[in-house]
């Protein structure tokens, strides 16, 4: 970050750039998908006239996204109206440039070159009023020349002398400007002279963090909170790298540490993004809800209760939620997503396709969203080019797993089962992803080995417990390779287990399906009922 106008200021806003660096998303990339939350946050300090909490949040998003023209278009109002007038010009001098043909944004250059110029000529002429900026209302373009006011005295008043920075505060600057060689120098400086220095600690940490060195970092910050115990920075970032590292089960319990500490939405939204990846979704659904009760305002909060209600089966209430955050403007990817993700649901992969493609628009480095339409096109038949789009993501970061799956799909569909075998190995050891034991039971069944692919649909359930589609997908295999008692029974339950979702509706479809063709082959018998199987599982 480069917005600090001084080293207090530039102290508190550190840790607004690491404390939301992975809000939203239930995918594997991290910096980029903090770029919606990171924005209405800005926005609504800004809307609530806290201009320099706007310009902290605002610079961070267009430091993640350089391209993010309202971001850099608010934050050079909140720039000006904080005071930061010459760095307000030089990011307005920058959408210019890069929008020649919006007059706005040269108007805004003049307008800025024009306060900087009266600043400058009120200096010379040691005038004794001083300049107020008129208040800008959010979305609006109102000009920002000064308003007189008269003194409260005209008596000299002493001018303390600058503070003079700290080695800390230097190191500071330096992590702010990404020159993190320098800042580990200095922060190894003091650590020299005080070994237990907790803040430095914790931005030695930090600098390994924002270099993807996360089992390091975690030592950095073990030092830290051995030091000061009640640092909720240490505690949140350890969660972190955690989360980063696939580590949900260690990232959760740092984030519940980092919560007794404070109450932070922030960490109860990391800590709800923990308990999704481990699938505990009843236990992320009451923490969404507790966020939202404190703010109703929490788009992520809202979108995280969307995903939930999709994993659940409840694909409507899932589509309202997530429509309702779109609706509410301001542009939100993730909410593309999350939509992306129920269109493909619904077997509507030409429009998942176009529906992430929105998302990659307003982020276009994030990676999960980019795996997202790969996905919808291998889905959608165009199996070329999704995994054209899914290797060149490999070519630019190869442990990426959502990419790798996405191949893995591909090449199964495209019958180089071998190929796929590779991919899906490269995950596993990463984590379990229940997707590596579908994929495979996609592939035996290919092969035409009915056998093992029970065997893996039964992993596959395993890792899925809790939700219909996993149940669905079962049933529907049972019910194609001609198990069909067994799969009268999988539909039974999940019409039982799953009630008002559409997977409810679906095995109700399959029931009568199968019934029909189990009484015209049994002569008119009655079809088999539910053997009592456990809630959410299904017979093997």
């Amino acid at each position: 970050m480069k917005h600090a106008e001084n080293s207090s200021n530039g102290r508190a806003r550190l840790f607004v750039i690491v404390a939301m660096f992975i809000l939203t998303g239930f995918g594997i990339g991290i910096a980029q998908d903090l770029v919606p939350a990171l924005l209405d946050q800005g926005l609504r300090l800004y809307a609530a006239k806290d201009y320099s909490g706007a310009a902290d949040y605002l610079g961070q998003v267009v430091d993640m996204a350089p391209e993010h023209e309202q971001a850099r278009f608010y934050l050079v109002y909140s720039l000006a109206m904080s005071g930061n007038r010459d760095l307000a010009l030089s990011h307005a001098r920058r959408l210019a440039t890069a929008k020649p043909a919006e007059k706005q944004y040269s108007d805004l250059v003049k307008q800025l070159e024009g306060e900087i110029a009266k600043v400058q000529q009120q200096k010379q002429q040691q005038t004794t009023v001083r300049s107020v900026p008129k208040e800008v209302m959010l979305g609006g373009y109102q000009s920002l020349d000064t308003m007189r006011e008269p003194m409260v005295s005209t008596q000299t008043r002493d001018i303390a002398p600058p503070k003079e920075k700290t080695p800390l505060d230097l190191a500071i600057e330096k992590i702010d400007e990404e020159l993190y060689a320098s800042a580990t120098t200095l922060l190894n400086g003091i650590l020299a002279k005080e070994p237990a220095n907790a803040k430095a600690l914790h931005h030695l940490g930090l600098v390994k963090f924002n270099t993807g060195k996360y089992a390091d970092a975690i030592k950095d910050f073990e030092k830290a909170l051995a030091a000061d115990s009640k640092s909720f920075q240490s505690r949140f970032l350890m969660g972190d790298c955690y989360r980063a590292m696939d580590d949900y089960k260690k990232a959760e319990e740092q984030f519940r540490k980092a919560i007794d500490i404070k109450e932070d939405v922030f960490a109860m939204l990391n800590l709800a993004d923990a308990l999704v990846k481990q699938g505990r979704l009843k236990e992320a659904e009451e923490v969404f809800d507790k966020i939202l009760k404190k703010d109703a305002n929490v788009s992520d909060a809202s979108i995280g209760l969307a995903q939930i209600k999709l994993y659940q089966g409840k694909i409507e209430d899932a589509s309202e939620m997530v429509n309702k955050v779109i609706a509410a403007g301001g542009g939100n990817p993730e909410a593309n997503y999350i939509k992306a993700l129920i269109l493909i649901e619904n077997k509507l992969f030409d429009e998942a396709a176009e529906e992430a493609g929105k998302a990659m628009l307003a982020v276009p480095g994030s990676l999960k969203y980019r795996a997202l339409r790969s996905l919808a096109l291998v889905r959608g038949f165009n199996v070329a080019r999704g995994l054209e789009e899914a290797a060149a993501i490999m070519r630019e970061v190869p442990e990426n797993l959502d990419a790798r799956l996405v191949l893995a799909e591909g090449l199964i569909m495209s019958g180089a089962v071998g190929d796929a075998e590779e991919h899906l190995q490269a995950v596993e050891k990463k984590m379990r992803h229940p997707q590596v034991p579908y994929l495979r039971a996609s592939a035996a069944l290919r092969n035409g080995e009915s056998d093992k692919a029970k065997e893996y649909f039964s992993e596959y359930l395993q890792l899925s417990a809790g939700q219909p589609r996993a149940s669905f997908e079962y049933a529907q295999f049972l019910e194609t390779s001609g198990q069909e008692d067994d799969a009268m029974v999988a539909y039974r339950e999940i019409s039982e287990q799953f009630k008002d979702t559409a997977y409810a509706q679906q095995a109700e479809e399959g029931l009568a399906r199968l019934s029909e063709k189990l009484k015209g082959e049994n002569g008119g018998a009655k079809a088999p009922e539910s053997q009592n199987l456990r809630p959410g599982k299904v017979k093997f």
